[in-house]
């Protein structure tokens, strides 16, 4: 684990280079930011008493209705990637909680939506605002040139692992 944090050019997994900033560099780089990620998001899920999976669902959730989609149940299941059983106790936790509600569907009367509650658009933008920001304005701190790069970099490093 010490390896991971070493930012010395060498790593537990790839080979020393000498340049100023090298390939090895970069991925530690990379490491070392997911594991602040992965500190935050516990953070995250102790401030608002949840576990993982409900985080992630309610992230989806905003996104949806952010972007004007409905989700009902089994959409949110596709997206997790859990059983339906699994979903349907992950709503009703979420339900008992306060973040979501089952609503109608508005073009199908058969059908439920699951949408986020204005307390849980509030309290996300309360526990994860300034962090945004500030990951936005690093972001916006970049050249075209250096985001085209960052752009590249990421979506062939995503690449590399699907």
């Amino acid at each position: 684990m010490a390896a991971d944090a070493d930012n010395s050019g060498g790593g537990y997994w790839y080979p020393e280079s000498a340049s100023s900033t090298s390939p090895v560099d970069v991925l530690n780089l990379l490491r070392q930011y997911r594991e602040a990620e992965r500190r935050m998001r516990v953070r995250t899920r102790d401030s608002m008493r949840m576990g993982e999976t409900d985080l992630v669902a309610l992230r989806h959730l905003l996104q949806a209705t952010g972007a004007g989609r409905r989700m009902r149940q089994r959409d949110l299941a596709s997206v997790l990637e859990i059983s339906a059983a699994s979903t349907s106790a992950l709503v009703d936790r979420l339900i008992r909680d306060g973040y979501v509600q089952r609503v109608a569907h508005p073009e199908d009367r058969r059908s439920v939506v699951i949408e986020p509650t204005s307390k849980t658009d509030e309290e996300v933008r309360a526990t994860l605002g300034q962090m945004h920001r500030r990951m936005l304005s690093a972001v916006e701190s970049l050249s075209p040139a250096e985001l085209a790069a960052v752009g590249k970099f990421l979506t062939a490093l995503t690449h590399s692992v699907e």
